[in-house]
């Protein structure tokens, strides 16, 4: 009977709670000593896709700077073209313009030996104060300045010289707008004032005493002759450093197959 009562008294008694956290946590490390492989593989797989995503997005992204590249390429190759062949231009009527500036000028030393009629000073005259303009083409290098692009363009050297060239396109914009105010405040002022522009020869300068050979003695004349020449050398040897950037511009971005 005691021992009955005893048997009784110890199922009344509350179960021991701290055997339950053991039996839990035997169960966890039973469970994961049966699933870490599956588990290992799923975290694999997550980081190969993650992985594989992240290379197809950079061969995307790869692929479409590489067709922009080819994009900015063309465009600045056919912009260099067109700089050319105003380059040519300028140079061209600058060589016309330089070679009446001599005449002008055998006439000024040896005026007995070099006589110009008026006609001929006259034709001169407006050769000298031509102003031909080269025109640049930046839109494709501003387009690449502005929008970040330019880390487009992977090689150093083409940047380099990129630069170069529209460092000495922009300069001879420069020049040709200082040129252009000169000339039309000064040079051109003096000559529309004393000489026929037309051709004829009843312009003020020939109706002096002395005529066409007392130009040889003018020092206002002489001078403005000069001042033309000298502004027009500069602006030849900038076109010929700019048209030989341009040409190896060129050599790189159409190479010889």
């Amino acid at each position: 009977m005691e021992e009955r009562m005893k048997e009784m008294k110890k199922a009344a008694e509350p179960p021991d709670e701290g055997a339950k956290p053991a039996k839990k946590r035997n169960r966890i490390l039973h469970l994961l000593s049966e699933m870490w492989p599956a588990y290992l593989i799923e975290v694999v797989v997550i980081i190969v896709g993650i992985s594989i995503t992240l290379v197809l997005e950079e061969w995307r992204d790869h692929g479409k700077e590489r067709e922009l590249e080819s994009v900015y390429l063309t465009n600045l190759a056919a912009d260099i073209e067109s700089d050319r062949r105003s380059l040519h231009y300028a140079s061209s009527s600058t060589d016309t313009l330089l070679a009446a500036g001599e005449d002008i000028q055998q006439f000024v030393e040896t005026p007995d030996q070099h006589l110009l009629t008026a006609a001929r000073i006259n034709q001169d005259v407006r050769a000298l104060i031509s102003r031909p303009k080269f025109l640049s083409h930046d839109a494709t290098f501003s387009e690449l300045k502005s929008s970040g692009n330019l880390h487009l363009i992977k090689d150093i050297q083409l940047n380099w010289l990129l630069f170069s060239y529209y460092s000495k396109a922009e300069n001879i914009k420069e020049n040709q707008e200082a040129e252009q105010l000169a000339t039309i405040e000064l040079s051109g002022r003096y000559f529309l004032q004393w000489f026929s522009l037309d051709g004829s020869e009843e312009s003020p300068v020939f109706r002096n005493p002395g005529g066409v050979k007392a130009l040889a003695t003018n020092a206002e004349f002489r001078n403005h002759v000069l001042a033309r020449i000298g502004t027009r050398q500069e602006l030849q040897r900038l076109y010929k450093d700019t048209d030989s950037l341009a040409s190896q511009l060129l050599g790189i971005l159409h190479p010889k197959e």
